[in-house]
């Protein structure tokens, strides 16, 4: 994105088979849009990798730090990945730098990193800390980061702030200047929210099942109201991936240290935690005990463009299926060619047509575009129970109904109205 922004960019990493990769123009992971656009600025020389990061450091006048922060046993989160960035500025540093912290983390972190590039230095040279936070959906990325919502830029010092600003000065949204403690705050506040609409409407998509009304109805009518909006009210199996659970920890960490009870919070963690159960109690209520019978897995990644599996509800179905005693099929399109999840007891299919042979079900978890133009007609009868259990509420409803397959999605029924 700050290539595209005409900015020259080092990126520095001690992963050297990583930066090999990089270099030679291919992506260790999938993400639309970005091979085509590491071709183009490596072809320019806008972009480079290194894995010094002494000369990184010293050549360089903002550092952005981007490393992961992942969650504790407690909840908490571990800064050493960050401590360790901050640590080898403050050892390199030559002259005055601006560091940036898009590395979610909790409130005081950027104080912290400024005190640990102070610590390092081998003499006392002027450093400024601040945050800006990202707010990029995997799959989504490469748009995000050229059209963002917002550019949130903390700072306490407003020289620093302005030096920031004018990084995304081509960009035209709004740029919302805050204090250090508040941009990160504000990530935090962001990812809780989005988590919380979902996890609302997964519970209203229980109530609908009680009372034989359509989710999708529910979601429209309350999204269609400006105060709400329509975004993340998709009734489904619920989220995964790696921000909403560490950052929901993350979150609720701090309301505990500040002795405060984050109720709401532990709600929201609370209905997604027990969605796959209440699914796999659907499948079992059609289908019966799952010992000894085949069900397909479709879509292993927590979403559709990308290839990741962290906090994945597809692993989790496999893993509370397998215990139950079912075999298993899965098939994604993405997932097993970037990276082969290992330990998944799976037997995996190179095509998406071979879940349906002698399968007791098929099991939606992840909303693929091939998965929904799929012609599900002709291959109805292949399946030995034609089930099909929507955990995204993706596909076509009245359609696989008609052509023979017993249909669940969650809170899903025909609406009379839809029809008129």
């Amino acid at each position: 994105m700050l290539c595209e922004l005409n900015h020259q960019v080092v990126c520095i990493d001690t992963d050297t088979a990583k930066l090999k990769q990089l270099k030679s123009n291919r992506i260790p992971f999938h993400e639309p849009g970005l091979e085509e656009l590491l071709n183009r600025h490596l072809s320019r020389g806008s972009l480079s990798f290194t894995s010094d990061t002494g000369q990184g450091v010293r050549e360089s006048d903002i550092l952005f730090i981007t490393v992961g922060t992942p969650s504790k046993s407690d909840g908490s989160t571990d800064l050493s990945q960050i401590k360790n960035v901050a640590e080898t500025i403050g050892s390199n540093q030559n002259g005055y730098k601006v560091v940036v912290n898009k590395s979610t983390a909790p409130v005081g972190t950027c104080e912290k990193v400024h005190r640990w590039i102070l610590e390092r230095q081998p003499r006392k040279l002027p450093v400024d800390v601040v945050c800006n936070p990202e707010f990029l959906r995997e799959g989504k990325a490469l748009y995000d980061a050229l059209h963002p919502d917002r550019v949130v830029i903390g700072a306490e010092n407003g020289k620093a702030a302005r030096f920031i600003r004018n990084l995304y000065d081509a960009i035209s949204c709004p740029k919302m200047m805050t204090g250090l403690r508040t941009a990160e705050l504000i990530k935090y506040s962001a990812n809780a929210f989005l988590a919380m609409k979902i996890s609302f409407i997964n519970e209203i998509g229980r109530l609908c099942d009680a009372h034989g009304v359509d989710v999708t109805d529910v979601a429209t009518g309350i999204g269609l109201d400006s105060r709400i909006g329509s975004r993340f009210l998709k009734a489904g199996i619920g989220w995964g991936g790696s921000c909403f659970p560490k950052d929901l920890a993350s979150l609720v960490h701090m309301f505990e240290q500040a002795d405060l009870s984050p109720r709401i919070l532990e709600a929201v963690r609370q209905v997604n935690d027990t969605q796959v159960e209440y699914y796999l109690r659907q499948l079992e209520e059609r289908l019966g005990d799952v010992r000894g019978k085949t069900i397909s897995i479709l879509g292993i990644a927590f979403k559709p463009d990308t290839d990741d599996i962290r906090e994945a509800p597809a692993i989790k179905v496999i893993q509370a299926l397998h215990k139950k005693g079912a075999f298993l099929k899965a098939y994604d399109p993405v997932v097993f060619i970037h990276r082969a999840p290992t330990g998944l007891p799976v037997t995996l299919c190179s095509e998406m047509s071979e879940t349906f042979e002698d399968s007791d079900c098929i099991f939606l978890l992840t909303e693929w575009k091939n998965f929904l133009h799929f012609d599900w007609k002709s291959h109805r009868h292949r399946m030995r129970t034609p089930l099909i259990i929507d955990g995204r509420n993706a596909l076509d409803q009245n359609a696989l109904t008609q052509y023979g397959y017993i249909y669940y999605g969650i809170g899903r029924v025909y609406s009379k109205l839809a029809s008129l």
